[in-house]
């Protein structure tokens, strides 16, 4: 087992030696800075190829062995380098420094702001674009230095394995049988066995397992960006407490306790996934959780998020701290995927002019975003031009695709491949989208779909430091439990909503997403409970909702705001496999329920 280290570290001890935070910060702004031209991002090179699902890359033989082995040096490097793995996973938020020379407006703002990351933003799918093509571009570059020490009997292979190496995704949304895990052992094991370049083979610290900061410096990464949740009972803020990454724990990486926690919740997942790229809803509406365009059926933003409330009280749940863990990088993939595959089922949308909700370290409340805004601090040439929503909306552009996309298929066929994936159970793989097949009768068939609309407020819960808190609404159709820990793994569960909360953001700011009652309610009509023509009002009796966080209950009280109500719509079910059902005639509305 890798030892857990407590850091004793602290802002304090710093000063007492005489090195004031100005000049702390003051240094390593400096070293972020490029030397005399900005840090061209342009990802990775050698044409165009697919980013893989993780359990794929796995397979690949030299491939696999040569991207633990980059991982592996990319951790490495030192913290003071512009694009070492601490420097790039800083951009996210800590340390809330500039990176490439790249300055903000802290003046009279909260620290929380001084980030780069925009949430509930309209540019929040797009900003992570450049984001992951600059660490996929630093993998790439390392990777190939990897390659020509390897002997002239493979050197040809792992020099083309570097060419082809793009950044793997974790589907978390794919069907996965329940004796299997939903985690990838590839994330959650602590070694690695791999081939080296001098011709031996044995075990290294697995890479996907952890980040060890080296060292960790708290007056870089600190309690303010990690408050300690104060409103759920005063647990530690562990990411400023300890030099490497852990996962769903206070004091360690426990991967058991997360795969856990994310089997309760990937029925939920694949729902809303399928729900929001089946059902056309705007760019704008469909990308984040901004109030942009309010009444689409759900977002990619806050589909993401219980990936990151899930792993609290560790490094992926606090925003500010989150891209140090490699599962960030891992799970942002997998939301990139999700945008390019909305962008090829709905082509003829993108995004529009919005102001932004929420500031950043470069973007101002209320300053209108489009297209052609900067996604700071992202630069495409060393002259300094910006990264732009319009320059990323072609991944192919950025030296990149996924299976999925491969040989610009058909609309019809993506479509079947993302019924095939994500429309049955979720512990019934698929390895292919379904043959074409279509209906004996070809008159529309239609049938009612109903769900719990939640308005759920984004900075809601106080975390007692100025800011708000992360936390999830789980919700039910039947009897819930008292214990918080087993709610998501009980029958009666049917979905959860988030939001991550903000460092420093206290704002009245919610956003409305919806969870499909459609199993729960055919499972009570089976067992004769109810029937068709009673469903709202066993809904309406039935229907609950919980607040939790790392297992911790969360009383309503403390958010004030929130509401969940019934409504429902009719659905045109599709007449062929590579169709999607059509939600018609608008939404019926039968009032807020569990009051």
């Amino acid at each position: 087992m890798r030892s857990t280290h407590f850091v004793a570290a602290s802002l304090l001890s710093t000063l007492a030696h005489g090195s004031p935070l100005k000049s702390v910060v003051s240094e390593l702004v400096e070293k972020r800075q490029g030397p005399g031209s900005y840090y061209a991002i342009t990802g990775a090179t050698g044409g165009v190829h697919p980013r893989l699902e993780v359990r794929e890359l796995e397979k690949t033989g030299e491939m696999w062995n040569l991207y633990l082995l980059a991982m592996r040096d990319f951790q490495a490097m030192d913290q003071n380098v512009i694009d070492s793995w601490y420097q790039i996973a800083g951009i996210h938020g800590m340390p809330w420094i500039e990176w490439d020379g790249v300055t903000g407006n802290t003046e009279g703002r909260d620290s929380g702001t001084m980030g780069y990351c925009p949430h509930v933003s309209p540019i929040f799918a797009t900003w992570h674009r450049p984001y992951l093509a600059l660490f996929e571009q630093k993998l790439q570059q390392i990777a190939t230095g990897i390659a020509v020490k390897f002997p002239t009997s493979t050197r040809a292979k792992y020099q083309e394995a570097a060419t082809k190496l793009r950044i793997p995704f974790w589907d978390w949304a794919k069907a996965v049988p329940t004796n299997q895990p939903v985690l990838p052992t590839a994330l959650s094991v602590e070694k690695a066995n791999v081939n080296f370049p001098d011709g031996t083979s044995g075990q290294i610290d697995n890479p996907l397992y952890d980040y060890n900061f080296h060292p960790l410096d708290n007056t870089q990464i600190n309690g303010t960006g990690c408050p300690p949740n104060s409103g759920l009972g005063g647990s530690p803020a562990v990411c400023n407490n300890f030099d490497h990454t852990i996962r769903a724990s206070e004091s360690i990486n426990n991967n058991a306790e997360l795969d856990k926690r994310i089997r309760g919740i990937l029925d939920s997942q694949r729902k809303t996934l399928y729900k929001i790229l089946s059902q056309y809803s705007t760019f704008d509406q469909f990308s984040s959780s901004s109030s942009c365009a309010p009444g689409g059926v759900g977002s990619l933003e806050s589909l993401h998020g219980p990936i990151h409330t899930k792993n609290y009280p560790g490094h992926m749940s606090p925003t500010a701290v989150t891209a140090f863990d490699p599962m960030f990088w891992f799970h942002h993939a997998n939301v990139d995927r999700q945008l390019a595959l909305y962008q090829a089922v709905f082509p003829d949308t993108y995004m529009g002019s919005c102001e932004a909700d929420t500031p950043t370290f470069t973007v101002e409340r209320r300053e209108l975003l489009t297209a052609n805004s900067g996604l700071t601090p992202f630069h495409k040439n060393k002259a300094g031009d910006f990264w732009t929503s319009a320059d990323a909306r072609r991944i192919q552009d950025m030296g990149y695709t996924y299976p999925e996309l491969v040989g610009n298929p058909s609309n019809a066929t993506i479509v079947a491949s993302i019924k095939a994936q994500y429309s049955g159970p979720p512990d019934v793989p698929v390895t292919s989208a379904k043959a074409k097949t279509r209906r004996q009768d070809a008159a529309p068939t239609k049938k009612k779909l109903y769900l719990a609309e939640v308005n759920i407020p984004l900075y809601g819960l106080d975390d007692g430091q100025g800011g708000a808190s992360p936390y999830n609404v789980a919700v039910f159709v039947g009897e819930v439990g008292s214990n918080a820990k087993e709610w998501t793994y009980s029958e009666e569960f049917v979905g959860i909503v988030t939001t991550l909360g903000g460092v420093g953001i206290q704002d009245d700011l919610s956003t409305t997403e919806t969870v499909d009652l459609s199993d729960a309610l055919k499972k009570a009509i089976d067992s004769k409970a109810t029937s068709e023509d009673k469903a709202v009002e066993y809904l309406k009796e039935n229907l609950h909702y919980r607040l939790e966080l790392g297992d911790v209950t969360i009383s309503r009280e403390k958010v004030q705001g929130l509401k969940v109500n019934l409504i429902s719509t009719e659905v045109e079910v599709a007449q062929s496999d590579d169709v999607f059902d059509r939600w018609v005639g608008g939404f019926k509305r039968h009032g807020e329920v569990d009051v």
